[in-house]
């Protein structure tokens, strides 16, 4: 079962092969196409089964086990940081630390989601003005 933090959810929608080091990549696209895969899979067979359940954690979740930022098991050495986009992402969507059908933490973020609730999210992480997340999370 995958563990996703809030803001991991934003992450992975914009990931566009970047990354903290190759190993950091490759587990990041490893759980994209894992999730890719379920929501083709909904597509096909045109059926909504609970069968991608993900945990919503404040802590280091299955895409930090290969970051080099990663100290301790639930510990990131620029944790202040990473707990704020968390704590925005999980205020704006009203998401709580539980179990979720991915395809409902899809809704309940994009759905709701504004430039100006990605800029106040966002503007602050390295990786703003270098990808182009915005278009991503915004215009998809």
């Amino acid at each position: 079962m995958l563990r996703i933090r809030p803001h991991h959810l934003l992450c992975m929608r914009a990931y566009s092969g970047n990354g903290y080091s190759e190993d950091f990549k490759v587990k990041m696209e490893n759980i994209i196409k894992k999730i890719k895969a379920y929501n083709q899979f909904l597509k096909v067979e045109n059926i909504r089964q609970e069968i991608n359940e993900v945990e919503l954690v404040f802590y280091t979740d299955s895409i930090c086990e290969k970051c080099p930022n990663k100290l301790d098991e639930n510990l990131c050495s620029s944790q202040y940081k990473v707990k704020l986009l968390d704590l925005k992402v999980a205020r704006y969507f009203n998401l709580k630390e539980r179990f979720y059908n991915y395809s409902e933490l899809e809704a309940l973020v994009y759905d709701n989601m504004t430039e100006d609730i990605f800029d106040d999210i966002c503007r602050e992480c390295e990786w703003y003005g270098v990808t182009n997340c915005k278009d991503y999370i915004i215009n998809k």
